[in-house]
């Protein structure tokens, strides 16, 4: 008898990549699998289908970028399902990590061996996260990104280009399991995983194995050094620049200092709004997904 499994698909994530997969998974998905498949219709409707096929299916396929694969881990948390990835977003940071494959035939291969890792989630003022959420440059950016009628890498960097010249650092208020730090930042992110996407690594060393959160702060920076830390991130060695700074915890608490000013959110590349204040704690062990293999760190 074969085993249910459902593909939840977001058909306008990224730059259309999803097209096709229908077809993909006729020919590629092992027989041993009865496939299930819903488009999404809105914002959050990822979320409520999972928590649907929950009940019959044992596995549940996010087919898109960061935000549907949000979606669908969050309407599993509280059952024994287990989260695929068939990467077809602009960023792809969660499929990144975990080192999924981004073509939908090698997608489903991977799918068909399964390779099941338990890994560690987290929440953000009561919305769940796998990769990163936090404050400042990157998350105005987000907003900015989600408002945008063009999609891509390429949007996401004109974007941030367009802000890179306007945008004034804050100070914080940042407490890491009970320990408070003052800081003047250009971005927060509080990282489960290692990147944004697109292998951007905001956070070289986090691992979704540790039960602890990476709180990496990069500093205020003289505008001509930004080519060069851009470099870093790319290159996986941005934890090296003196501008760089990363305090590990499983309890954060952000706010503004000294304002009432709000702050703006992101969580999984995706806009959180405006919050007087960031609660973020780490949820160990919370989430199995599907790997090209079972790994020790991720």
């Amino acid at each position: 008898m074969s085993e249910n499994i459902c593909f939840i698909i977001n058909p306008v994530s990224g730059t259309g990549k999803w097209k096709g997969i229908e077809e993909s998974i006729k020919k590629y998905l092992s027989p041993k699998f009865n496939p299930i498949i819903h488009f999404t219709k809105y914002h959050g409707h990822a979320t409520i289908l999972a928590e649907d096929a929950a009940e019959n299916c044992s596995i549940i396929i996010a087919v898109g970028g960061d935000g549907i694969v949000n979606e669908v881990a969050a309407g599993m948390m509280s059952t024994s399902a287990v989260l695929g990835i068939v990467p077809a977003g602009s960023g792809n940071a969660v499929a990144n990590h975990f080192t999924i494959p981004h073509g939908q035939k090698e997608a489903i291969e991977c799918i068909n061996e399964m390779h099941i890792s338990t890994v560690d989630t987290a929440i953000v003022n009561g919305k769940h996260f796998i990769a990163i959420a936090g404050t400042g440059f990157d998350a105005e950016v987000a907003a900015m990104f989600a408002g945008s009628k063009k999609r891509g890498f390429f949007t996401y960097i004109y974007l941030s280009a367009k802000k890179y010249f306007t945008y004034k650092p804050s100070e914080y208020d940042i407490i890491v399991d009970g320990k408070e730090y003052r800081k003047k930042t250009f971005v927060i992110s509080v990282a489960n995983s290692s990147q944004y996407g697109n292998n951007a690594y905001i956070s070289p060393e986090a691992s979704t194995k540790d039960g602890l959160l990476d709180v990496s702060i990069i500093k205020p920076f003289p505008t001509v050094k930004g080519l060069l830390l851009i470099w870093r991130l790319f290159r996986k060695t941005l934890h090296h620049s003196t501008y760089f700074e990363n305090i590990k915890g499983k309890n954060i608490l952000i706010r503004k200092s000294n304002t009432k000013e709000q702050l703006c959110l992101h969580y999984d590349g995706e806009p959180g709004g405006l919050a007087d204040e960031i609660k973020i704690s780490v949820l160990p062990k919370s989430l199995r997904i599907i790997t090209p293999e079972v790994h020790p760190r991720f």
